[in-house]
């Protein structure tokens, strides 16, 4: 049995479907070959703790027989709904993620890999889907650990961050020609957010951190104002973001959003500490919508502070590749321009307070020595202890002290 210490709970026990003939059935069709036999299979869990929250995942080590042919230890990787009762599983049951994630790869993904391929492009957006379901919601990936890809921790420097917010700029880039020709059988902006307000209210637990930093922050001397002005968030906040959530009026910028576009949703190809390939991950909130959702995640959740430094040339490489991809698209709609990409950051600005205020503190979190069941099940009372030490942490501290004062003098912190 894996070390529930290093695990979480929900992922040490697979859920009883998920057993050989379950497997043997998913192979064959995928195979091929009715004939085909497994001849050992074994779950382990699939990711660490904190490193995903709204599925339990695993991956298969299967050896099996088919056509003839001994294959040894094939990798699968499964997501599937949370079986164990808690929180967690109240909180997503009644979420469509698997079945907008299932659109994402059955339908959107691979018809924007066709566009690509149209003009030569080749390089793949996600990892290949074996096998889905909707009852019980269920995918199932090919392991691309096999190709070489793996997890990366921490946040990039900028060069590489500039790496992965040029493939964005390419996916926003698809996604807009996409729009612009109507004719095209899929309708890429009925994706509209599943983050209503029906899933922002079960997520505010999530949120609920002004009040503590506020305390924290009093002590601070020069932030009295910061202060003040955090001490009124939480009677806002929550309209805030479900106004970021909502589409651009159709004569403004759109894109497909990845919309939860953080460093552990994608894996990568490194030589060193250098990024050769990457690959983006876990399509469950996907969206049509600004694309400052996704550029102010990689400010807070792939890049590190030099690339908060230098935003503005972060945003004009961006701008710049999405550009010249829309170009060699053929695409007739006029893209917005740098200037109206930097006015955009700035209205959806309540993004960069959830994103500083609310989640960057869990990166800099240390899993080890908190109880993975707290953080499984987050209550009121847990998330209170878990603020008040993620608002004293060093790390977090220093972030803070700098990124408060600005979105004070930006106005967003209003």
């Amino acid at each position: 049995m894996p070390d529930s210490n290093h695990y979480n709970k929900d992922e040490i026990n697979p859920p009883d479907f998920l057993n050989q003939d379950f497997f043997e059935n998913v192979l064959r069709e995928s195979e091929n070959d009715k004939a085909l036999k497994i001849t050992q299979l074994k779950l382990v869990p699939g990711t660490k703790p904190g490193d995903h929250f709204a599925s339990i995942m695993f991956k298969a080590i299967i050896s099996y027989t088919s056509k003839g042919k001994t294959i040894e230890d094939r990798a699968l990787v499964i997501k599937t709904m949370p079986v164990e009762e808690g929180i967690k599983k109240d909180m997503l049951k009644d979420m469509p993620i698997f079945d907008r994630e299932i659109d994402m790869y059955t339908k959107v993904l691979p018809e924007m890999m066709r566009v690509m391929e149209s003009i030569g492009d080749k390089e793949v957006l996600a990892p290949r889907l074996i096998y889905h379901s909707t009852d019980p919601p269920t995918l199932i990936f090919e392991d691309i650990t096999k190709l070489g890809y793996e997890m990366h921790n921490g946040f990039f420097d900028f060069t590489n961050t500039v790496l992965i917010i040029k493939k964005l700029a390419k996916f926003h880039a698809v996604s807009f020609y996409m729009n612009d020709n109507k004719y095209n059988h899929i309708d890429i902006a009925k994706y509209k957010t599943i983050t209503g307000e029906e899933m922002l209210e079960k997520m505010k637990v999530f949120f609920d951190g002004f009040d503590y930093l506020k305390e924290e922050v009093e002590n601070w001397p020069g932030y009295e104002v910061v202060a003040e002005k955090l001490a009124i968030q939480n009677a806002t906040f929550m309209e805030k973001i479900r106004k970021v959530y909502q589409p651009n009026p159709e004569s403004s910028i759109n894109v497909l959003c990845h919309g939860d576009f953080h460093v552990r949703n994608m894996m990568f190809i490194k030589n060193g500490q250098d990024i050769k390939e990457t690959m983006f991950l876990d399509y469950q909130v996907s969206f049509w919508g600004s694309p400052a959702v996704d550029l102010i995640y990689v400010l807070y959740a792939v890049g590190n502070a030099e690339c908060r430094k230098r935003r503005e040339e972060l945003l004009s490489i961006y701008h710049g590749a999405l550009t010249e991809y829309l170009n060699n698209l053929g695409c007739l709609k006029k893209p917005p321009s740098l200037l109206e990409l930097n006015i955009e950051m700035l209205k959806k600005g309540a993004m960069e307070m959830l994103w500083s205020i609310c989640f960057l503190p869990f990166f800099h979190m240390d899993f080890t020595k908190v109880d993975i069941e707290d953080f499984v099940n987050p209550t009121p009372e847990v998330m209170g202890r878990m603020r008040k030490m993620m608002y004293t942490d060093e790390n977090m501290v220093k972030i803070l002290k700098v990124v408060l004062p600005e979105l004070l003098y930006k106005g967003i912190l209003a």
